[in-house]
């Protein structure tokens, strides 16, 4: 039977109401489901007055709809894909998914780093997982270098076809256990990295769709959650070298997203660790969230 559009993306959001408590949220997923299934922007799926599923678009819908609902399967694994500043990238499970507030900092730095008159610059991104941010830095600046590691190969296997989906090719993808498989000369004038830094005492209390579906592995660090940052932290002046254009527009070489509350520890490791001009930046909730720091 024939509806509008509307109507049929009304019909899913009330369906989504076990998942999404907000009528907003609820709308905007029905409304990406929609697209994607249909494979038309929501603009083409309004311009039809008259709108009716196949059978086999039927299928999927109830499919998804099981697997989101009653699954907790994340929707960006259904959907297949999620933007990441002027990318897009393709997530599978068990890849981590990337998250608003990493695609915020990394936006922020790329702004720095074109700052820079020569930007023929190398950058070294640890657990890179789906590749978004060593992608995002790579697309952004061409002129530049980038190494991008994961201990995963199923998570470098994304990567790479990620850079090649975007047309990425200043970027090579190296697997290693953070530094182990680098080069120790130094030779990067940036390091960033969104690490494992949940505590496992958290790992329990997570939302069913992080923890049934996501690499434990990319999450969870021992030592409360710091074990992977100190690592890349008290290692970070070996890889690193002197920048004078960097140093001068306060541009940061060391970029570590961290969780919420690990702000002053993590201050205190990078202190400890010679590193310089150390500061916590809050992300758009006013949550502490990427450690900045210098050679």
């Amino acid at each position: 039977m024939k509806e509008s559009v509307l109507d049929c993306i009304h019909t899913i959001a009330v369906k989504l109401e076990p998942v999404y408590h907000d009528s907003v949220e609820q709308q905007q997923a029905a409304t990406w489901i929609l697209e994607a299934i249909t494979g038309k922007s929501e603009a083409e799926l309004l311009a039809e007055k008259k709108f009716q599923l196949t059978h086999e678009q039927e299928l999927t819908l109830a499919d998804w709809l099981e697997k989101h609902i009653n699954k907790h399967m994340p929707l960006q694994y259904l959907l297949g894909t999620v933007p990441f500043i002027d990318l897009t990238i393709t997530v599978k499970p068990p890849v981590l998914i990337p998250r608003p507030e990493t695609e915020e900092w990394c936006y922020n730095v790329i702004q720095l780093f074109k700052k820079l008159p020569d930007k023929r610059i190398t950058i070294l991104d640890l657990c890179t997982g789906t590749g978004c941010i060593a992608l995002a830095i790579a697309q952004a600046l061409p002129e530049a270098t980038v190494i991008a590691t994961d201990i995963s190969e199923q998570a470098l296997h994304i990567a790479r076809q990620n850079a090649k989906d975007n047309t990425i090719n200043n970027i090579t993808f190296l697997k290693s256990d953070l530094f182990e498989h680098v080069s120790c000369t130094p030779s990067f004038d940036c390091i960033v990295s969104n690490p494992p830094y949940i505590d496992i005492a958290q790992w329990n209390t997570l939302d069913p769709m992080v923890k049934n579906w996501e690499d434990k592995q990319a999450l969870v660090a021992p030592d409360h959650g710091l074990a992977i940052i100190k690592e890349i932290v008290n290692n970070a002046k070996k890889y690193l070298k002197k920048n004078d254009a960097i140093e001068k527009l306060n541009i940061p070489q060391l970029v570590l997203e961290i969780d919420y509350d690990q702000g002053p520890t993590v201050t205190k490791i990078a202190e400890k660790a010679g590193l310089t001009r150390i500061a916590v930046v809050k992300d758009l909730e006013g949550k502490d969230r990427v450690l900045y720091a210098y050679l």
